[in-house]
């Protein structure tokens, strides 16, 4: 008999389904757990994940309980749903399934608006203090949409999922400024879309709070790499725009500081230098290269690569190319996954292939000396071959 994670897991066969209508649905059927909720809505291309688990562990440390939802997961969708940096328990997924998958069935809902509809559920039964959600997709028509959130936060925005969101910034703006709600306050850094944001902002009575990048640049962030200050800056203006007088500067700092956030240059090995990243578009890769470059490094340089399908990284191959000695291509297990030999023509088939990430990275392990240095990067689909070769757990943060 196929369990209820089973049959959640199950479900994602059906792909993507744009529209908050299946949202609610289900949301009412749930009694809207996500009105009662304080809720911090998190929107982006890159960063977003980041800057969400920052405000989390801000909120954490200040002694009140912060509930975490973000999008993927690295090994078990349990990681997609956080308090206090603690899983959800298969015990409670399945009290939601039991309770609801009549409904879940009658409405034809995705996975994704499930696990979404999940998250509220969860936060609202614990009593969660304050809720950041991670947008998965856009915004405008992103299932966390469906709440009413205290404050807006937008990071970085650039060219990603374009079949979905479109063929151009403006367009990708467009679909992210939907998270803006009335006289809901919005923090977020000045890109060159600044225009669409505001509008959006003026038309619903809502105040857009820049980062200012000369007064936000005191921490020393424990995620690394130069985009990680950025964040932290949205993370502190954003903790500053709601105005919780139960979270303290100090504790600002500490949040930033002490927070855990696997699959962004998460070093696994000092010797030989490994680090793991799930950058998967240009702007991602960008900044992975950026903080792999920034580190002396005295041997040989390889890079793992894994992507899913549509992902495109094009402008970045000569500089990963230039970064590195020598390049893995593979793939993972995921149905998404895109095929080694698509992958190995971007680098010109000047790679070395495994149809398995598994393989792929324990035998790239057994070629390398304590000097070298390697890049595991791509997907984070490829968690679970990291977890399997490193003996980690991503479970708690």
């Amino acid at each position: 008999m196929k369990s209820n994670i089973d049959y959640l897991l199950s479900i994602e066969s059906k792909g993507i389904k744009l529209g908050l209508e299946r949202t609610k649905s289900l949301l009412r059927a749930c009694n809207n757990p996500q009105l009662h909720l304080p809720v911090i809505q998190v929107a982006g291309t890159n960063g977003k994940g980041s800057t969400a688990a920052m405000i989390a562990n801000i909120v954490k440390v200040s002694g009140l309980k912060s509930g975490l939802f973000t999008s993927p997961h690295l090994v078990n969708l349990n990681e997609r749903i956080r308090i206090n940096g603690k899983s959800i328990s298969n015990n409670s997924i399945n009290q939601f399934i039991d309770k609801y998958k009549n409904d879940i069935k009658s409405i034809d809902s995705s996975f994704f608006e499930v696990i979404t509809a999940i998250a509220f559920w969860y936060f609202n039964s614990k009593k969660v203090d304050i809720a950041i959600m991670e947008t998965g997709l856009g915004g405008r028509l992103d299932s966390v949409t469906c709440c009413n959130p205290i404050l807006s936060v937008i990071t970085s925005i650039s060219m990603d999922h374009m079949e979905i969101l479109g063929d151009s910034i403006n367009k990708i703006a467009k679909e992210k400024a939907g998270i803006i709600k009335k006289n809901v306050p919005c923090v977020m850094e000045h890109n060159d879309c600044d225009e669409i944001f505001e509008e959006r902002a003026k038309s619903l009575n809502s105040k857009i709070f820049y980062v200012n990048s000369s007064t936000y640049n005191n921490f020393s962030p424990s995620l690394k790499g130069k985009c990680h200050y950025q964040n932290a800056q949205l993370a502190q203006l954003a903790i500053e725009t709601i105005n919780d007088t139960r979270i303290h500067p100090k504790h600002i700092r500490s949040g930033i500081e002490s927070v855990i956030w696997y699959g962004r240059n998460q070093i696994l090995s000092r010797n030989p230098f490994v680090v793991f990243d799930v950058a998967h578009n240009e702007a991602g890769v960008t900044s992975f290269l950026d903080y792999f470059n920034s580190i002396k490094h005295n041997g040989k340089k390889t890079l793992i690569i894994s992507l899913q399908k549509r992902k495109n990284i094009i402008r970045c191959i000569e500089n990963i190319k230039a970064s590195f000695d020598h390049i893995v291509c593979t793939e993972t297990n995921n149905i998404r996954t895109m095929g080694i030999n698509d992958l190995s023509e971007m680098f010109n088939s000047e790679c070395e292939v495994y149809t398995n990430a598994d393989n792929a990275i324990k035998n790239t392990l057994k070629n390398i000396n304590n000097i070298d240095s390697l890049g595991i990067i791509g997907t984070h689909h490829l968690g679970g071959s990291v977890k399997s070769n490193f003996n980690i757990s991503f479970n708690s943060i």
